[in-house]
């Protein structure tokens, strides 16, 4: 336990720690999009969104990652994959296009709020994650409206979404491109991937709260946002 409280008050005094959790605060910002009317600036609003969340990043992570640069206080690991800010603008950006205001809303928002709580909790005693996390989720949820029931659901998906990793390779056939005997490019068809907890603790509780709403959209209350011009 020692050791982990030693960590814990070392990244509180870390720059760059302190640095990650204010972006990862402010990455709730975004639901702000259902402030807008469908349309804004002669277009739509969806497209606004994937402009924002998805082209954006994107191009910003092509150019980092080219030139090993780390931004918005990132770790050193970060140097050479997608950031753990890219995931979460692009699964947020995913969620607010599929599912409706009162999955996504709330999921982003408690995203925001529970992934460091958990984060620093696993640092201090690993056994504590899944009590900690489902209790503190599972009350935010309870300040959105939710019913006991699916507060307690939507809480435990959010902390297995937050323990999940998934690691494995994309790879292409090389036969389509008619490359037989070029080793080098065979290996380059091979896309290796690693999902971040900033994309699952949001996509994994959004699948399973939207599963519910097919079959009892009753359970969720109303949206909280509506346009304001």
């Amino acid at each position: 336990m020692k050791d982990g409280l030693e960590e814990v008050r070392y990244r509180i005094s870390s720059k760059d720690h302190l640095i990650r959790r204010v972006v990862h605060l402010l990455s709730g910002s975004v639901v702000v999009y259902y402030l807008f009317p469908s349309t804004f600036l002669y277009l739509p609003m969806k497209l606004w969104l994937i402009v924002l969340l998805g082209a954006v990043p994107l191009v910003i992570e092509c150019v980092r990652s080219r030139r090993r640069h780390l931004i918005f206080g990132l770790r050193e690991f970060e140097r050479g994959r997608v950031a753990s800010y890219a995931w979460a603008l692009w699964t947020s950006m995913i969620i607010m296009l599929v599912f409706p205001q009162e999955i996504a809303l709330p999921v982003i928002i408690i995203y925001t709020l529970a992934d460091p709580v958990i984060g620093e909790v696993r640092l201090w005693k690993k056994w504590l994650v899944l009590p900690v996390g489902v209790t503190f989720t599972f009350l935010v949820f309870l300040l959105f409206g939710y019913n006991i029931i699916l507060a307690i659901f939507a809480g435990f998906f959010m902390v297995f979404g937050e323990s999940l990793e998934v690691v494995g390779s994309i790879q292409m056939r090389p036969e389509l491109f008619r490359v037989y005997n070029n080793s080098k490019f065979r290996e380059n068809l091979a896309l290796a991937f690693r999902t971040d907890d900033n994309a699952t603790t949001q996509l994994v509780p959004a699948l399973a709260l939207g599963l519910v709403y097919i079959f009892f959209p009753g359970w969720f209350p109303d949206p909280w946002f509506y346009p304001l011009f």
